[in-house]
């Protein structure tokens, strides 16, 4: 974070972007360059942020031998609970993480997609992603070198990443013969034109509980999955049943903070909307009845770049930041503000409503488990919502996720931590 950030008394208007009055520079993610995704625009920068609560032991394992099922791998089966595993983008290790086995991480796709800003809310620790492995190579190969070094009990990816990453069929044959079985499904988002579909065809989508059942029976914590989907999916149902449905819930847009029209020849609107609801990637905002501001406009994809009058002729009220919690400190450096300042400093979207009210909001990672999932969800009902689930306070300098008093907060954090920790 810049020096100059650390005294909340000399931030100036913009730097508060009502973010909810946080200073933009603490903790960031986006998405990735490559992954499942229809457009290029959802790179996703490190984060390296970790937990500083107690770090995560993994409970002892329910049977000797496990088996779980899952698309499009079917049925895999192990002699001992994996202990090892291989992730992707920071999805899996965040259901792993809430199944107690954060320290098994063995290596990532992309480690610094683990946005890891929200666990030291609920006292948890995880590997940082600094010190995972990567094992892709800076243009998205695959480094298959690195997974026979590793040698992990498990990947948690869905192998058809792989292929899309440009592995061969046999080599991915000779992967999972040779260092162990795959054990993922891609469902971030609607998949891509051209996925690879091996080794069948087209297959299911999952939602967050069927991943934490899955990924609990394949680490042999049934009970503590269950009571994890026990847990979240009432939480989940309390705050989207109190989420407004009327016409006068204000206009949404949801930009990406990294790319403005002096980067990427105009602003990148996503489609909070998806058309597969049991994708993940954008779950909070469909989940909130967001209202786009922008709804018409994405012929079908699920973004489109639009110029500074088209961003004043939709007028959203309030304007949300996807990818914005790890974009506020990617690298060691501000991707948001760049866009906060075009914003202001410019003649046209200065009068943009969201603007004009300071309406500017860091918004959540894609690559969201359970426990991400429960906090971006809480974060975004509180910013469009603040009649109904109280104001949002902001971040703090140096803060990753805001202390919410105990009476305002959307779902227990306590029963959370518990589960997480190995008390189901």
């Amino acid at each position: 974070m810049p020096s100059n950030d650390t005294d909340e008394q000399d931030a100036t208007r913009r730097e508060y972007v009502k973010y909810g009055g946080a200073v933009v520079g603490a903790g960031i993610l986006a998405g990735c360059a490559g992954t499942d995704s229809q457009s290029t625009t959802e790179s996703t920068p490190a984060e390296t942020a970790t937990g500083t609560g107690t770090a995560v032991t993994a409970s002892p394992t329910e049977t000797a031998s496990t088996a779980a099922a899952m698309d499009p791998v079917g049925e895999v089966s192990f002699e001992t609970a994996p202990e090892s595993w291989v992730g992707g983008f920071g999805f899996t290790a965040d259901v792993l993480t809430a199944l107690g086995h954060a320290d098994g991480v063995a290596g990532m796709l992309g480690p610094s997609y683990w946005f890891q800003g929200f666990y030291d809310r609920i006292g948890v620790s995880a590997p940082s992603p600094d010190e995972v492995t990567k094992v892709t190579s800076e243009d998205w190969s695959i480094l298959a070198e690195e997974l026979y070094e590793l040698d992990p009990d498990v990947v948690g990816v869905d192998p058809n990443v792989f292929l899309y990453y440009g592995l061969s069929t046999e080599e991915l044959g000779r992967l999972t013969d040779e260092v162990a079985p795959f054990f993922g499904n891609a469902s971030r988002r609607t998949r891509v034109e051209g996925w690879p579909d091996w080794p069948d065809g087209a297959y299911d989508y999952y939602d967050i509980p069927s991943f934490i059942r899955r990924y609990g029976r394949a680490f042999g914590e049934t009970e503590r999955a269950a009571a994890l989907v026990d847990t979240y999916e009432p939480a989940l149902a309390d705050i989207t049943s109190r989420a407004p449905t009327g016409s006068d819930r204000p206009t949404v847009g949801l930009l990406n903070g990294r790319y403005n029209p002096q980067n990427r020849d105009g602003f990148v609107v996503y489609d909070p909307a998806s058309e597969i609801d049991r994708t993940y990637g954008k779950k909070q905002y469909r989940d909130l009845n967001v209202r786009d501001a922008f709804a018409g406009v994405y012929d079908g994809q699920s973004s489109v770049t639009v110029g500074y009058e088209a961003l004043l002729e939709h007028d959203p009220d309030v304007i949300v930041f996807h990818l914005g919690v790890s974009h506020r400190d990617l690298g060691g450096e501000n991707y948001v503000q760049p866009t906060v300042d075009l914003l202001y400093d410019n003649s046209v979207t200065s009068q943009v409503t969201a603007v004009e009210e300071d309406a500017l909001y860091v918004g959540g990672t894609p690559y969201q488990g359970p426990i991400v999932n429960l906090f971006q969800t809480e974060m975004t009902a509180k910013q469009l919502y603040p009649d109904e689930f109280g104001a949002w306070p902001g971040f703090s300098a140096g803060e990753s996720y805001p202390d919410i008093p105990a009476d305002e907060r959307l779902f227990d954090r306590e029963r959370l931590a518990a589960i997480v920790a190995g008390d189901r």
